[in-house]
């Protein structure tokens, strides 16, 4: 070995315990606690992301159904509402699921009128779902269905009402327009329907007639449809009307002719006001001679009061005319 060799050779570091030792402690020991929040990160993204993509598997109760029906006809039972659904896919794509938007669309619109007892099954269930997601079980996983021809009627208005006018005063009639109105449903649900019904009108203390133009049609059955919602309802209201009878009343022919007896006693109706102001001196019976020689009375009062008076009978019914021979 040359010297030279020699002086290299004692050059060259030589690695000691102590030096092996002092690496080892950089690497393990040495800022521990950032090392080991570091490895923490670590952990926690990786059981992240790979609990994201892990299927999961979710329960959801209470998922509408709805049925898509074949043309013109209509469910005549009450089916069951809703459904609870198994649903499965990535956490992450779950996560982004809204389930309170969630239908369940029933296909059956292949069906005849009759009762069906309908799977839900994959075919014939469809729901609007994320990719990623699929649905499975179904529970229950059928459901009973009436289907019946959808048809429409006419139907007689009735209107409803409560309470009383005011005292002195009466209910003369009430008057609906249309009195007829067009409903659509389920054919046994028309068969059974006799009426529609307005919502109630209140007559409480009423003095004076009215009109509501836009009475709603009420109609308890869910089933049948309203094509006409409301109508216009006429409430006539007027003071009470009496009868009278009213003796001494003078008599006598429209052609002049002299009549046997010449007064009679009468019973009018009217308005209560109108009538106690009737007098038999104020007022007149006629006998319109007709051409057979028949006579039809007609009361000759006040003009105050005409209009307000109705003339219901005399007595005597039959009258004769007098003769000079």
């Amino acid at each position: 070995m040359s010297f030279r060799e020699i002086d290299e050779e004692v050059r060259r570091p030589v690695r000691t315990p102590q030096r092996a030792e002092r690496w080892l402690r950089a690497i393990f020991i040495e800022d521990w606690g950032t090392k080991l929040l570091a490895l923490l990160i670590s952990l926690v993204l990786w059981y992240g992301v790979t609990g994201q993509r892990k299927p999961t598997t979710i329960r959801v109760p209470r998922v509408p159904l709805n049925f898509r029906l074949p043309s013109n006809m209509e469910i005549s039972n009450e089916p069951r509402s809703d459904v609870e659904i198994t649903l499965t896919g990535s956490k992450r794509a779950l996560d982004t699921l809204n389930v309170r938007d969630l239908v369940a669309n029933v296909d059956v619109s292949d069906f005849n009128p009759g009762d069906h007892s309908v799977l839900l099954t994959l075919e014939r269930v469809t729901m609007g779902l994320p990719d990623g997601v699929q649905y499975g079980d179904i529970q229950p996983n059928s459901v009973q269905l009436r289907l019946e021809p959808r048809v429409e009627r006419e139907v007689e208005v009735e209107v409803r009402r409560s309470g009383s006018v005011a005292e002195g005063y009466e209910l003369r009639g009430i008057t609906v327009t249309p009195d007829k109105i067009n409903v659509r449903g389920p054919a046994s649900h028309l068969d059974a329907l006799q009426k529609a019904l307005t919502e109630v009108v209140s007559l409480d203390g009423r003095r004076e007639s009215f009109t509501l133009p836009q009475a709603a049609i009420e109609i308890s059955d869910k089933k049948v449809d309203l094509i006409e919602a409301s109508v216009s309802v006429t409430v006539e209201i007027g003071e009470q009307r009496i009868e009278k009878t009213l003796g001494g009343v003078s008599v006598s022919a429209s052609d002049g002719a002299q009549l046997r007896p010449e007064t009679a006693s009468i019973i009018v109706y009217g308005e209560r006001s109108a009538v106690n102001q009737l007098r038999a001196e104020n007022m007149k019976l006629i006998l319109e001679v007709a051409e057979d020689g028949s006579f039809k009375p007609r009361l000759e009062i006040p003009t105050e009061l005409q209009g307000r008076i109705e003339l219901r009978s005399t007595n005597p019914a039959l009258f004769t005319r007098r003769s000079f021979f």
